[in-house]
């Protein structure tokens, strides 16, 4: 079974980008952690159960030439960027997007220290197309790793997301094929659109 995990929302700067997110929702995010070598660090809001909020922003600690760090420290302002799938079967899926013409890389291993000091571990599948860029997802394994979203801040509720493309013809075939619930909508330009209830009301987000 593949479920929607998270969607990711890029901030230049996180301390920001959790200010703005705070300003929007009503939701104060917490933070989580770095991803070593990718030169990002987050921090996380609830969506629901099984579900979560990433905000995600170059590390200062980290180098960030050539990385997803560095890719967001050059974005004018922040914007959903990408999201990820939730599998306990990623072999499954590696089959699934290899059959769809989707190309797989991975399982790759990863891990984040909270500040309180508890890492979590878990293994991420890359699928990518030539075509469709960051509008494929990647998906994740958390292992024995507790979900994220039983730790972070609760008060809002995913209640849309899409993905859209000026042409949506050949995006929807490859999300069916390996089980993304997400539909793909008519768009004036390639990215997402999140729709949030929060206790400031609903609240849209965008691509950058």
């Amino acid at each position: 079974m593949v479920e929607l995990d998270h969607i990711l929302w890029a901030a230049p700067d996180l301390d920001e980008g959790m200010r703005r997110f705070e300003a929007l929702t009503g939701v104060e995010p917490v933070r989580g952690g770095s991803h070593g070598g990718f030169g990002t660090r987050n921090a996380l809001a609830g969506l629901g159960p099984g579900l979560y909020f990433e905000i995600i922003s170059p590390d200062p600690a980290q180098s960030l030439d050539g990385n997803r760090g560095g890719q967001i420290a050059a974005l004018l302002h922040p914007g959903l960027i990408a999201f990820a799938l939730r599998s306990t079967n990623l072999d499954a899926v590696r089959g699934a997007a290899e059959r769809a013409g989707l190309t797989c890389e991975g399982p790759v291993s990863m891990t984040r220290t909270h500040p309180d000091g508890v890492t979590l571990a878990w293994s991420i599948l890359y699928l990518g197309h030539a075509e469709f860029g960051e509008a494929v997802p990647f998906v994740i394994d958390w292992g024995a790793s507790p979900h994220p979203s039983t730790s972070t801040p609760a008060g809002c509720i995913l209640k849309s997301f899409v993905a859209l493309r000026p042409d949506p013809g050949p995006l929807a075939p490859a999300y069916r094929a390996i089980g993304a619930p997400v539909e793909v909508k008519r768009g004036d330009r390639p990215g997402f659109l999140a729709v949030l209830d929060t206790p400031r009301g609903e609240v849209v987000f965008m691509n950058p």
